[in-house]
């Protein structure tokens, strides 16, 4: 091996600037997927960053009667809680939590809203984790009438407080006195971008089953595995069903590790995407350095033939090639994980701002560097295990007689082409799918362009459901709101809505008149937006028949309603919709009858479904205790200061959060089109230029070694048009039939993408014609340049090349 090593290290001495495109090929080929796989160990597999975080373990319930794909998760009863609790063996802790938001407000300090757990006395105890100041939660801090406690996040300590000793402090927390019991450790923010947390008391919901506020987390027992903890809550499940059928029937257990409670089907898909989509890169890589071997060992075919006949056997001979493989594989793998470095720190850079979950933690560790080592060993059996093999099989004495030109002309030919075909049709596949991406983000930021988001700024209002109860308190609240925000010097319209639009929505059956529902449980839902009388003026939202809301729709005997042009069509097609009636369903309850008053233009209020249909309700008939501030100003940036003024001269314990721009609002709904997309270009555009490189490299390697032929052929009459035409023919079959194989290699990807929700028709044939005709210029291009330099030979000098 040493006398391998030593050779090989002769070789890249030697071949300085041929070693070096091989490793700088191979360095964006493993770079790329150790920069990858840094990221999915990170987002998918490491535990939570607690002790014990690889036995932590979700429960929540579902309907055992909806569809798979349809499955709605829903919360856990308190007497569920306590029976799981009780009789699920394979947990050594299970505790309850239930979120919840917080307004922190004192007199000296702005009031600022943050995410909430209310938690069991347990939680903490049960996750091994202690405050760096003060106290865990007690049983006592949970008992009926006990003054309420809370425990703040690091980031609040740091940020609101300046690090200083807040132990003991009292704080109103949604307008009710609190002390403040312990900060927690610096980065825990369990379980999902939590900041503060509160002791939970059930109070009236401790013997109520209908009501399923909580979310559950357990430990697994040491041993037990998360199958055992499934068949053990199944059991509970199934009893709690027969026991409580009122209740619990068709409701059963869905146990779950972290990551798939709060990754989600999507982030998973997206992630295995890119690491197919690098795998093809790496795979593009390999093909592009085994055909660079392989004209090199056919240039070297001469001096392989004098080694076995003196006496190297074929293993000797192919051992030697591979160990000069490896190191190119191990030394250009290190300049990759440099590239990988860089990528995960702008990957890392580009999520710090759009709510990248606390656990993820991005960093190249023994995992990644395992990894690593394995892509180079696999990287270099890919792209040297075929010239090896190639080049040291064959008759030694027809090498020798041959000569190195002669045998290029016959050895590899074939090898090399299939290599070109290859690198193309992956090629094509990694464009449609960066094309799938890219298309959807430019298509989604169209969307809704008549509403000229420049002027409009947006904010979050949260009531305390204390202070107010019901519709009357609210409506009483944000009708001052709408005074004070009207009056505010440079507010051109001002407006409230339950939802922004791209940001969702709720949604609610409905029920058309004379369209009775066949089962009030399982009829059609659509998105309901609550919202002011001026709302559409704030948006500039087109009204195509009828009238917007005012003043007195929403008061009694005057319930009303605007659906969007695409509601009406889809429930009324042949009829004028104004003037119809529909209602709401709560359960198997029906509401009462609304009247539809106007038609707007389409909204596209969430980016998963572009053409949600839309009902518009006033908030005077159904308001909520969340509401986002719209208002349109010729210089939104200056009047936020007078918009916060105006929430707290109302209630100076309610904060105005979430203000930006509608434009902001967008881009921050967008970022992970825009993200992901940039990412599976890139990919892409490395793909298609190594792609490129590698069918110049083959027609040029194959021309070069038909250069006395193509001098016979232009001394017995060829013209250079001719000979463009023979040169060309070659890059072009291996071109159509890359171009073959990737259109396969699409639809199979289409298929996958159309899992992903955001995407919009990734099986578009405009985009496969597009791929196809982009592919198909650069893949020309790259044959015509040797085609071209070809048809310039001296006939006289090229029949004398030998």
């Amino acid at each position: 091996m040493k006398q391998d090593l030593r050779a090989a290290v002769r070789l890249i001495s030697t071949n300085r600037w041929f070693c070096a495109a091989v490793m700088a090929t191979l360095a964006l080929g493993i770079g790329l997927n150790t920069m990858v796989f840094t990221l999915i160990d990170a987002v998918l597999f490491k535990p939570v960053p607690i002790p014990g975080g690889e036995r932590l373990v979700s429960i929540l319930t579902h309907d055992t009667k909806s569809a798979q794909g349809d499955r709605r998760l829903i919360g856990v009863s308190w007497p569920d809680y306590l029976d799981f609790k009780s009789h699920v063996s394979s947990l050594e802790a299970l505790e309850a939590a239930s979120g919840d938001g917080a307004t922190l407000s004192e007199r000296e300090i702005a009031p600022q809203r943050y995410n909430m757990f209310r938690v069991t006395p347990g939680f903490f105890g049960m996750l091994h984790m202690r405050p760096v100041a003060g106290r865990d939660f007690n049983e006592a801090d949970a008992n009926p009438g006990a003054p309420p406690v809370i425990l703040l996040g690091y980031r609040v300590w740091r940020d609101r407080y300046n690090r200083r000793d807040v132990v003991g402090r009292a704080v109103r927390v949604n307008g009710k006195q609190a002390t403040i019991a312990g900060v927690m450790p610096e980065g825990f923010r369990f379980p999902s971008e939590q900041d503060v947390w509160m002791p939970m008391d059930a109070g009236a919901d401790r013997n109520d089953r209908s009501k399923r506020p909580l979310q559950l987390f357990g430990m697994l027992r040491p041993g037990a595995t998360l199958e055992q903890a499934r068949a053990d809550f199944e059991v509970v499940s199934l009893r709690l069903a027969s026991d409580y059928p009122k209740d619990d029937k068709d409701r059963a257990a869905l146990v779950q590790t972290f990551h798939q409670r709060y990754n989600g089907d999507q982030i998973q898909l997206v992630f295995s995407l890119m690491m197919a989509a690098v795998g093809f890169v790496l795979l593009i890589a390999c093909a592009n350095v085994a055909n660079m071997m392989l004209a090199r060992a056919l240039g070297r075919r001469r001096e392989i033939s004098i080694r076995a006949a003196m006496g190297a056997s074929r293993w000797r001979i192919v051992r030697q090639m591979l160990t000069e493989s490896l190191l190119l594989s191990v030394l250009g793998g290190a300049a990759g994980l440099g590239l990988a470095a860089a990528g995960v720190h702008a990957f890392d850079l580009a999520t710090q701002d759009v709510g990248k979950p606390y656990w993820v933690q991005f960093a190249i560790d023994y995992r990644v560097f395992g990894y690593f080592a394995a892509v180079c060993v696999v990287s270099a059996l890919l792209f040297g295990a075929m010239p090896a093999l190639r080049s040291s099989r064959g008759d030694v004495m027809s090498a020798l007689k041959d000569g190195t030109r002669t045998a290029g002309s016959r050895h590899g030919g074939r090898l090399s082409g299939l290599l070109v075909v290859f690198q193309f049709s992956l090629t094509l596949a990694l464009l449609l799918g960066a094309g799938a991406f890219m298309r959807t983000f430019v298509e989604k930021q169209q969307v809704n362009g008549w509403m000229r988001n420049e002027g409009l700024l947006t904010g979050r209002i949260d009531l305390a459901k204390d202070r107010y109860p019901d519709t009357v308190a609210r409506r009483r609240f944000f009708d001052q709101l709408l005074v004070k925000l009207t009056a505010i010097p440079g507010v051109e319209r001002a407006s409230i809505t339950s939802d922004i639009p791209l940001e969702g929505s709720g949604t609610r059956r409905v029920e058309m008149e004379g369209a009775p529902l066949a089962n009030p449980e399982r009829g059609p839902e659509f998105s309901v937006v609550t919202m002011s009388p001026g709302y559409f003026a704030t948006i500039r939202m087109p009204l195509l028949r009828g009238r917007g809301l005012n003043e007195v729709d929403g008061s009694e005997g005057h319930l009303a309603a605007v659906v969007t042009r695409i509601f009406a069509q889809r429930n009324w097609p042949k009829a004028d919709p104004v003037g119809k009636r529909l209602r709401f369903y709560d359960g198997k309850k029906p509401g009462p009858w609304i009247a539809v008053v106007g038609v707007t233009g389409d909204l596209v209020q969430s980016l998963e479904n572009p053409a949600d249909p839309v009902v518009f309700l006033p908030y005077q008939q159904d308001s909520y205790d969340s509401m986002a501030v719209m208002v349109r100003a010729a210089n939104p940036s200056s009047v936020a200061p007078e918009l916060r003024a105006a929430v707290q001269g109302i209630d100076q314990d309610l904060p105005l959060s979430g203000l930006r721009t509608m434009k902001e609002a967008n881009e921050h709904q967008m970022w992970f089109l825009q993200l992901f997309g940039t990412i599976f270009l890139v990919f892409a555009g490395m793909a298609l230029l190594m792609a490129s490189v590698g069918i110049y490299a083959v027609v040029a390697q194959t021309t070069g070694s038909r250069t006395q032929e193509i001098g016979v052929r232009m001394a017995l009459g060829a013209t250079p048009r001719n000979i463009m035409r023979m040169v060309l023919q070659r890059g072009a079959w291996q071109l159509a039939a890359g171009l073959g194989l990737g259109l396969l290699l699409g639809i199979a990807g289409a298929r996958a993408l159309a899992n992903l929700q955001f995407l919009d028709s990734p099986g578009d044939p405009r985009m496969f014609a597009g791929a196809a005709a982009l592919l198909t210029a650069v893949g020309l291009f790259a044959c015509w340049l040797p085609a071209r330099r070809a048809a310039r030979l001296d006939a006289v000098v090229a029949i004398r090349n030998q």
